[in-house]
């Protein structure tokens, strides 16, 4: 059962997403981003997902993520976006920071709890060690601060013989599991958005990186015109 902070200025949407969340987890709300930073604020309470609204009254929705992303994921909560706004550059702007998923407005009750269950399963699959500043997914370890990958599957661990872009990449797709990440992600993350880089060098490099992670059991899957998905 998980800890959802769900945070959105519409009564209706919080009563109805509180009662339907609320069967297999505890949900508690906030109409405002103050409201919500003073709830993240207690210590005393181990939260594991956001529900963020965009559009707020004191702010926006995904400024505020930029702020607070790096506490959230020393935390290890996660964020999904529910918002009104359902472009192209919202939507891109959204994974950027690191969010979960986004889901417009207006949305079915039964398709957000499959999408939020699904996401907090994935969760717990990739478990990030925060003594150690370490990801796990799989038989994979990837480890932040010396910028090294290894494959777990024999008894000694394998060092990955990755390149500083190929580590990226395997960050950001591992971080994503599951999820397709789009091609523009992948730009803005792993070279920057000031980066000139075609799309031909990014399929270059994530040709590199699905060689060196098969032995490992990794599968990267091409989605025609959209991006990648890593299966592990």
């Amino acid at each position: 059962m998980a800890n959802i902070l769900l945070v959105d200025d519409s009564t209706d949407i919080r009563d109805a997403v509180t009662a339907v969340l609320n069967i297999e987890h505890n949900v508690t709300w906030a109409a405002s981003l103050s409201e919500a930073h003073a709830l993240l604020a207690d210590s005393q309470k181990d939260w594991d997902l956001v529900l963020l609204d965009i559009g707020l009254p004191d702010g926006d929705g995904t400024d505020f993520l930029s702020r607070v992303k790096d506490e959230l994921e020393a935390r290890n909560i996660g964020t999904i976006f529910l918002s009104g706004t359902n472009t192209v550059s919202s939507r891109t702007k959204s994974f950027a920071l690191g969010a979960l998923d986004y889901i417009a407005k207006p949305f079915d009750l039964l398709e957000l709890q499959v999408r939020v269950g699904a996401k907090l399963k994935g969760r717990k699959e990739t478990v990030r060690a925060p003594l150690e500043n370490m990801l796990r997914r799989g038989p994979l370890e990837i480890h932040l601060g010396r910028g090294q990958a290894f494959d777990t599957t024999d008894q000694e661990p394998r060092q990955l013989d990755l390149t500083p872009v190929e580590f990226r990449l395997l960050l950001l797709f591992v971080q994503n599991a599951g999820d397709v990440v789009s091609r523009s992600v992948i730009l803005d993350t792993v070279w920057g958005q000031t980066a000139h880089v075609s799309a031909r060098c990014v399929d270059h490099h994530v040709c590199g990186l699905r060689k060196k992670i098969q032995r490992s059991g990794g599968r990267i899957e091409s989605v025609y015109g959209v991006g990648y998905r890593i299966d592990i």
